[in-house]
């Protein structure tokens, strides 16, 4: 019996050793079948459109990453389940800006991660997976809140069309960046990573997530009341749509 409870505690304890050790084996793993780590852009992205694109991130009033660790999202995923157990509508956005002051801006890194593994060439595959899960990791350990702005303001996929903030705020204003007012901040913020809606064909839908972006950040403090509902009630502003766009569906 003494030999059996022996041979019992060291099974659990190697499967303690084993169950802790696990994650840090993947994310390494992850790490050395990804593609090489991405560089933070070097052109500082203008204040309000780090703001909108902070927003769009669920990045909330933190005022920098809180790195991912076992700690870390074990509070995430149980704020989440929480949240989740209250909350029956459809979707999860609401949950996740619930609990993000557990993990600030971990859609948008995710995000950003996913579009270094497209650059690379990448498919959608178990490889890709483990490297886009390593490299979110490692962004929030490496790269500071200006970093990721920057970063995600230059080589983001902005609508159906544009690729950066710079790009995006020529092709639907005819403006550079940090000409942009708060509403076309906002617009731009809100298509960061969204193809879903064309703003010259569905100016309605477009004005629906300008106004949530804008409610963000109204929420982290960074507008007040009275802006958000002076940008809400602006016209989009669009300029001509680009020659190759495409007839709207009636």
């Amino acid at each position: 019996m003494r030999l059996d409870r022996w041979v019992f505690i060291r099974l659990a304890i190697a499967g303690l050793v084993g169950a802790a050790l696990f994650p840090f084996a993947v994310y390494y793993v992850g790490l050395a079948v990804a593609p090489s780590r991405p560089m933070p852009a070097q052109t500082p992205v203008p204040p309000l459109i780090a703001d909108a694109l902070w927003a769009r991130a669920d990045g909330g009033r933190a005022t920098g990453f809180t790195p991912i660790t076992h700690v870390s999202m074990a509070q995430f995923v149980a704020c989440i389940a929480v949240e989740d157990f209250k909350d029956t509508t459809p979707g999860d956005a609401r949950r996740v800006a619930a609990c993000q002051r557990y993990q600030p801006g971990i859609l948008g890194v995710e995000y950003l991660s996913t579009v270094h593994m497209r650059d690379a060439n990448l498919q959608p595959s178990f490889r890709e997976g483990l490297a886009r899960l390593s490299t979110t990791i490692w962004l929030t350990h490496s790269w500071t809140k200006a970093d990721f702005l920057s970063t995600l303001a230059e080589r983001g996929e902005v609508g159906s069309g544009f690729r950066g903030v710079e790009a995006a705020a020529q092709g639907y204003f005819g403006r550079a960046a940090a000409q942009l007012t708060l509403p076309q901040a906002a617009l731009i913020g809100a298509f960061m990573g969204d193809r879903r809606v064309d703003p010259w064909c569905d100016p309605e839908s477009a004005a629906v997530m300008r106004r949530r972006i804008l409610e963000r950040m109204r929420d982290n403090l960074v507008i007040d009341d009275a802006a958000v509902q002076a940008a809400n009630v602006s016209e989009l502003g669009l300029g001509a749509a680009p020659a190759n766009h495409a007839p709207c569906r009636n």
